[in-house]
């Protein structure tokens, strides 16, 4: 099997705003993703209690042209509102066409 190029975007969010996400990964037809929770720490320092709320880290591969269309989606709703980093990496995938 041949290994073709995918785009892998990872997400890491509030899990406040993680219903209305899914729903963004939806409109763009994203056809499969992973959800987990994310611990560590950033600019703000460590995520220490609960209360706050947990972090949420969501991936999905997919092709160059959703990726573009998910990250400025994101982008545009949520960057400056929320807490939350977007980035993609290119990838190779066995199968490419489940991720287009």
């Amino acid at each position: 099997m041949k290994l073709e190029k995918a785009k892998l975007v990872t997400i890491i969010m509030d899990e406040a705003i993680q219903p209305r996400v899914l729903e963004d990964l939806h409109a763009v037809k994203v056809k499969g993703f992973t959800v987990s929770e994310a611990t560590g720490e950033g600019l703000h320092g460590a995520h220490l209690s609960s209360w706050e709320g947990k972090n949420i880290r969501i991936e999905t591969l997919v092709s160059a042209e959703k990726a573009q269309r998910l990250i400025e989606l994101c982008a545009d709703k949520y960057l400056d509102k929320f807490g939350m980093i977007i980035f993609a990496s290119e990838v190779e995938v066995y199968r490419s066409g489940r991720f287009t």
